[in-house]
């Protein structure tokens, strides 16, 4: 294992074939393996610097733009290609910095919520956003609900829609921090195999979000609670913020 990742980060050319490869199988396995091709990028950072880094960035960047693009349109297609590898990059970088796994998690963790909050500034009404996407898919939700009603859970499509919606963000940024986390632990787990010897394992039991963003996820949850009981209706933004952190939680 180790002469091969030796030799696919010795030079540029070699990670960028490696990292759209990566992609390639994450493209056939996703979104379980929307991490691998930043896995590569993790990785020829570490042990190569940026400019491996870059070019493994770019050989993945390539060919996600490649399938994705015919299907979803250039603008989709670079969210996509952003989303898979920038959060991935950055976390990295300050991975090589600090070599400490568990700054990162909590860096990406708060990097987490600070998305789901900018999505709900940004939008104004993120669900509202999604529900001509979610109308779209009216015969999906329809079959949804039949099959819910088997099992005793009567919902119309348009609930089902709704709560589709309302989770969606905050799904989408515990995804970034899912995968930008594996992508981190294949990336110091290869390097170690290559450089070090016992620092994936040291800085894996060492792995914690710590008391502060503990906190954070308290203060959240009291003030959504605060809202339900204020407004009679739950504050999405705190509710988003709470999924995320509760989910890091998890990871």
């Amino acid at each position: 294992m180790s002469p091969l990742l030796h030799w696919l980060t010795g030079h540029p050319a070699r990670a960028c074939l490696a990292a759209g490869l990566a992609a390639f199988v994450a493209f056939a396995a996703l979104p379980i393996a929307a991490w691998l091709p930043a896995g590569c990028v993790v990785l020829a950072l570490l042990a190569g610097g940026p400019v491996p880094a870059g070019s493994a960035a770019l050989g993945a960047a390539l060919v996600l733009l490649m399938v994705f693009g015919p299907a979803l349109g250039a603008g989709p297609a670079l969210g996509i290609v952003i989303a898979v590898l920038l959060p991935s990059y950055l976390a990295a970088s300050a991975l090589t910095m600090t070599r400490s796994l568990s700054f990162v998690f909590q860096a990406v963790t708060v990097g987490a919520g600070l998305l789901v909050l900018a999505i709900h500034g940004l939008l104004g009404d993120p669900q509202g956003v999604l529900m001509p996407l979610i109308a779209q898919l009216g015969p999906m939700l329809q079959q949804t609900a039949e099959t819910l009603s088997r099992f005793g859970i009567e919902s119309s499509p348009q609930e089902i829609g709704a709560a589709t919606a309302r989770v969606a963000w905050a799904t989408l940024a515990w995804m970034v921090l899912l995968h930008t986390m594996l992508a981190q632990v294949a990336g110091l787990w290869a390097f170690g195999q290559m450089r070090e010897p016992g620092l994936f394992g040291r800085e894996f039991r060492q792995l914690k979000l710590g008391r502060l963003i503990a906190w954070i996820a308290v203060a959240a949850f009291g003030v959504s609670i605060g809202a339900q009981l204020a407004l009679g209706r739950s504050w999405q933004p705190a509710d988003d913020l709470v999924f995320v952190l509760a989910a890091a939680f998890l990871v």
